[in-house]
């Protein structure tokens, strides 16, 4: 740039010379020039959201749909059977038009399982080693090891990604969002995790801050309107944390409605009405797959008698009641790393669930792996 300023005498020269050298033209006099300690370049951190979720894993999409077709890849995924964690596409994706952040997070989800039997190893080791590094991206927390990884997972797939050219899906990688995969470790080792620079916390809260306000308008002269709604709602969530904190005891469960079981990592939610209401302990273990519910529920009630029986004589004893009330689902809410509960805005929840066969409606029976032990606490980040 300062070489194409003394050899220009006008700003049109400045700019075809700049252009032909592939610089930008358009900044004449930049602002960090005489900043002695700043490299302009490092400010363009990765983006989960835009480059690997947006960008990345929407290349990825597209090739797996010319690879297999739209309409065997909408077939594939409407018969996925539905799973807790993941979403089911009742009608595929080739239909979508807009597709969300989110979307494309659950999309990521599934697309490996519909590829196999479908591509050739070396495609689907491209695949499954770039979705390896979108979410190894992802870690709350890094260590040498897990840089490691990520260093891996991109150098297999620089290694097999010659076969999308092979069969004719493209005829170069010269992607720039692909281009920025090579920065990813050294930004984690300069700036931290990821998650201190994905801009995906600040559009949602141009949802909640947003998009929110300005529905509660009446859509004329709606600034004065929106900054009046903010405001109460700063001071709603203001005073709500204030009593938490200093009268609990205003926020006890009603537990006429719910049940709910508060942990350091989030809260389960049972609602107040069962769906049977006396359900026999024989037709749990029958309908439910689930042999073992006796001898657990045996083994749970005796650890909580005051008066206990040994293992031996467990089978044996009998229960102090023939049936229990019987729920086919229960809400998880999830705490992410960096969130903040900001104007009482609600926590991710799951729903699990564990219902029957009932007429045409096909079971649903969600794997739950439960740490119970104390290194529950301690696991990952601590308190998550």
């Amino acid at each position: 740039m300062d070489t194409a300023r003394k050899e220009s005498a006008t700003r049109s020269k400045y700019w075809e010379k700049t252009q032909a050298s592939d610089l930008s033209g358009g900044v004449y006099d930049p602002f960090w020039r005489d900043l002695p300690y700043a490299d302009i370049h490092l400010s363009i951190t990765p983006d989960v959201l835009h480059q690997l979720y947006q960008g990345v894993f929407a290349h990825i999409l597209t090739w797996a749909t010319d690879i297999l077709g739209p309409k065997e890849l909408d077939h594939r995924i409407r018969t996925l059977p539905p799973f807790h964690g993941t979403r089911h596409f009742k009608k595929g994706i080739s239909a979508l038009s807009q597709i969300s952040g989110s979307e494309r997070k659950d999309m990521a989800k599934i697309i490996l399982a519909c590829l196999v039997g479908r591509v050739s190893n070396q495609a689907l080791l491209a695949f499954r080693s770039i979705l390896d590094f979108i979410y190894l991206a992802q870690y709350p927390t890094h260590n040498a090891e897990t840089l490691g990884y990520m260093k891996d997972a991109l150098a297999t797939f620089q290694k097999h990604k010659d076969v999308f050219i092979k069969l004719g899906i493209r005829e170069h990688l010269n992607i720039p969002k692909f281009h920025s995969l090579l920065h990813y470790i050294e930004s984690i080792r300069l700036f931290g995790t990821t998650d201190n620079y994905n801009t995906e916390m600040f559009e949602r809260l141009h949802i909640d801050f947003a998009k929110e306000a300005w529905r509660s308008t009446n859509h004329r002269d709606e600034r004065p309107q929106m900054v009046r709604w903010l405001e109460r709602r700063e001071k709603m969530a203001t005073y709500e944390h204030y009593i938490k904190r200093h009268i609990p005891s205003t926020f006890l469960t009603d537990t006429s409605s719910s049940s709910h079981d508060r942990t350091g990592t989030g809260e389960i939610t049972i609602k107040g009405t069962p769906d049977v209401p006396s359900a026999s302990i024989k037709s749990i273990e029958a309908k439910h797959s689930a042999p073992g519910f006796e001898r657990a529920l045996k083994e749970f009630v005796n650890k909580h008698s005051i008066q206990r029986t040994s293992q031996k004589d467990i089978a044996t004893k009998s229960l102090p009641f023939d049936s229990v009330k019987l729920y086919y689902t229960f809400t998880m809410s999830r705490v992410e790393l960096g969130h903040t509960e900001v104007l009482g805005t609600s926590l991710d929840t799951e729903v699990v669930k564990a219902k029957p066969h009932t007429g045409k409606q096909a079971s649903r029976f969600d794997t739950v792996i439960v740490l119970d032990s104390p290194e529950a606490e301690a696991t990952g980040v601590e308190g998550l």
